[in-house]
């Protein structure tokens, strides 16, 4: 079964790959194509030149009469009226041809050249060398030996015995090798009986025989190549692999691209252990405001009967008056298909999906939003969540002056909820729901007023009002208590100052600069019983604290931040923000965050928190990143160190407690060779628990119409442990040839 599923992909799969740009995208511009245009007439002496013009695509249209040329040379001899031998740096134009040759003998009559020596002609976008050209110039017709054949952006060569030129853009071979690489020993290349060539468009070749080197792999008695620029309809190249939980596997997909505005792949792939996967994925751009993508896969799973999906759409669209609106709807079956059928590392290891139907308009600081969004969290043990808002309307205003100095704007949102968690309860987890409306209003203003250039002082003032239309019993802790409000105020004083500061004779200014930023927050005692959704639901209420700090800022001459420290402390009125054991203060601990950029290669991010109970570092954090100046961004070196103690402390009061870490990590990107060799590796260890959480490594090698990668990786994310490894070959023009994968995964005892 497994080498009929191979067959009938190579036989069928194979006649015709294409490649095409990644979403989001927009429409391709159509080009007017460029007009026909003729070289100079009559024949030049000894020395003389032509300037010549580039010929376009379009075959130029015949002429009665003599066809108008235009030769230099060295030496030439007439052997009879109208026939003609030149020699010597041979250089022949005529209906967009270009001939440069050691001999011609031409016959303008008949229109016809023979020319040998070191040979070399441009017919438009493909240039053919040999030893010796037979040309019909008014048939537009001719043959070349011993031919090699490029085309004009090196995206395919052909080379053999003779090469024919058998129409316009039409070419032929027999016995010849067809590749994507411009060597003396292609690193790849197919064999063929007989090719026909069509420039821009498509190579037809039979009896292809793909070999590596000079090595045969593959053979099909039939193919279709695509070899112009443009997006093109057909079977892709499939791609041959294997996985340790499928099996073998071939995935095919077939091309569909009849326009410039809309594109579609239709996916089969053929699992050994689990049988046959479909997909779509279809691209479209109705205009440069309106375009999308959307893609589904789905499988019965052989081995135990479970239908597995995925669905994805995203649409952007712009219309007048400022309204925009976007999609973007994200669904699984599970949280497992990504990791089992997603072969990309990043995209198998998501925690959860978001949806979201987005209609927003702004006008000046004014906005509106109407959106429908479903989020869903995916856990251990049937703990999911689910949330989703259906719909919610927002209406917002950014600060925008009121009378002189003072701000003001608001917030306002009217929404219907509703939210779903689990809970691990024997022998079964259990699903609980809460369905209800919520409207919010949230005012806010502020004054900044600025005594001198050295001090600022901002004043703010809030008030929010939420009301619920379910709450929580604080007896039997379910959502059917009834409707409730929420209320509160908030008032806050931020003082930067005073400012000092100093400009050194070398350009570099030193800026030193305290501040104070004092916060309250009104109590409100029913707050316990809201059901919490975003961020409007999460606010730290009862808060009464100020934090005091100092800045120190470096500049360089050119204005750019070189170093940047700060370092503060809070001090709460209400609730204690430090704990140690038994003991508690309400003074937090001592913090300092330190950022740097020395030299435009470097940059150094460290945050230490040092524990005014314990006396000891319950925080550290350290991440220094390297990037050679002579090399893009792909090249760079970055480590990372975290440590915490037993208890994290808010920023905003009430103080909670965190579990211990201790973490080092380590990821970079090199390239060798001038690029030909990237290496992208990343290590996390655990050394609290004495353990590897995360080991990755990338490798690329690419040639120069090739590549070969091979990913590795293993990992561990809570209870769950897997390992991963892929093995890619793409070829240039074809794409991702082989593909073989695979992994283990299961969950800790």
């Amino acid at each position: 079964m497994k080498v009929l599923a191979a067959l009938v992909a190579l036989l069928f799969g194979c006649a015709v790959s294409a490649q095409y740009t990644e979403i989001p995208w927009h429409p391709k511009v159509p080009q007017a194509a460029p007009k026909a245009g003729l070289g100079g007439e009559g024949k030049s002496g000894k020395g003389k030149t032509a300037k010549g013009k580039k010929a376009s695509r379009a075959q130029a249209p015949k002429e009665a009469g003599p066809p108008k040329y235009h030769m230099t040379f060295d030496k030439m001899t007439t052997l009879s009226p109208g026939i003609y031998v030149a020699e010597g740096n041979v250089r022949f134009e005529s209906r967009g041809m270009l001939l440069t040759a050691d001999s011609v003998t031409y016959d303008s009559e008949k229109g016809t050249l023979w020319a040998t020596g070191q040979v070399s002609v441009d017919w438009n976008d493909f240039t053919v060398s040999g030893s010796e050209l037979h040309y019909d110039i008014n048939a537009g017709t001719g043959d070349m030996r011993d031919a090699y054949g490029v085309q004009q952006d090196g995206d395919f060569t052909v080379f053999g015995s003779t090469i024919k030129k058998t129409g316009p853009d039409w070419y032929e071979v027999d016995e010849g090798t067809f590749t994507a690489c411009a060597a003396a020993v292609p690193p790849w290349s197919m064999r063929v009986s007989k090719g026909r060539f069509h420039v821009d468009n498509y190579a037809f070749l039979t009896n292809p025989r793909f070999a590596v080197r000079n090595v045969p792999i593959l053979y099909s008695p039939y193919f279709i190549w695509p070899i112009k620029p443009d997006r093109s309809t057909g079977f892709l190249i499939p791609q041959i692999g294997s996985s340790t939980s499928k099996g073998f596997t071939v995935a095919t997909a077939f091309f569909i691209a009849p326009s410039d505005w809309w594109d579609d792949t239709v996916y089969a792939d053929y699992y050994a252990d689990e049988g046959w996967g479909l997909g779509e994925e279809l691209r479209y751009a109705l205009s440069d405001r309106s375009y999308g993508w959307f893609h589904g896969y789905y499988i019965k799973q052989r081995s135990d009967d479970r239908k597995r999906w995925d669905f994805t759409w995203t649409h952007l669209q712009n219309f007048d008056h400022g309204w925009s609106f976007v999609a973007d709807i994200n669904l699984l079956s599970d949280i497992d298909f990504p990791r089992d059928y997603q072969r990309d590392y990043y995209k198998a290891t998501i925690s959860g999906t978001d949806s979201r139907l987005f209609l927003s308009r702004m006008w000046g600081p004014y906005s509106l939003n109407v959106f429908a969004e479903r989020r869903r969290e995916y856990f251990t043990l049937g703990r999911d969540i689910i949330q989703s808002a259906t719909p919610e309307i927002q209406f917002r205003s950014s600060l925008q002056p009121l009378i002189g100095d003072l701000y003001g704007g608001f917030e306002t949102s009217l929404a219907y909820l509703h939210k779903e968690w689990g809970e691990y309860v024997l022998p079964v987890p259990v699903m609980n729901s809460i369905s209800y409306g919520r409207v919010d209003i949230h005012p806010f203003a502020q004054y900044s007023f600025h005594p001198t250039f050295w001090l600022d002082i901002t004043p703010r003032l809030e008030a929010r009002a939420t009301g619920y239309g379910q709450s929580k019993d604080p007896l039997t802790k379910k959502y059917d208590a009834g409707q409730l409000w929420r209320t509160y105020g908030l008032a806050s004083l931020d003082v930067s100052g005073p400012r000092l500061y100093r400009k050194f004779k070398t350009g570099v200014k030193h800026v030193i600069e305290p501040y104070l930023a004092y916060s309250y927050i009104s109590r409100d005692a029913q707050a316990v019983r809201i059901p919490v959704y975003d961020e409007v639901d999460a606010v730290p209420l009862d808060q009464n604290e100020v934090r005091l700090g100092i800045r120190n800022r470096v500049y360089t001459k050119a204005g750019d931040l070189l170093f940047d420290a700060d370092l503060y402390q809070a001090h709460s009125f209400g609730l204690p923000m430090s704990v140690d054991r038994l003991n508690t203060s309400q003074n937090s601990p001592v913090t300092l965050l330190l950022h740097a950029w020395p030299e435009g290669r470097w940059s150094a991010d460290l945050r230490l928190r040092y524990n005014i109970l314990s006396h000891v570092m319950d925080g550290q954090s350290l991440a220094v990143t390297y990037r050679p100046k002579e090399k893009d961004d792909a090249d760079y070196i970055r480590f990372a160190y975290l440590r915490s103690g037993n208890l994290g402390v808010s920023q905003y009061s009430n103080y909670t407690t965190a579990l211990p870490a201790k973490e080092v990590r380590l990821a970079a990107g090199i390239s060798l060779g001038d690029g030909k060799v990237t290496i992208n590796p990343f290590v996390a260890r655990d050394l609290m628990n004495n353990e590897w959480r995360d080991l990755r490594l990338v490798f690329w090698w690419h040639g120069s119409c090739f590549a070969i990668g091979f990913d590795v990786g293993k990992r561990t994310q809570g209870l769950y442990q897997d390992t991963t490894y892929r093995f890619l070959v793409s070829l240039k023009g074809a794409g991702t040839v082989v593909d073989l994968n695979g992994g283990t995964g299961n969950y800790a005892p």
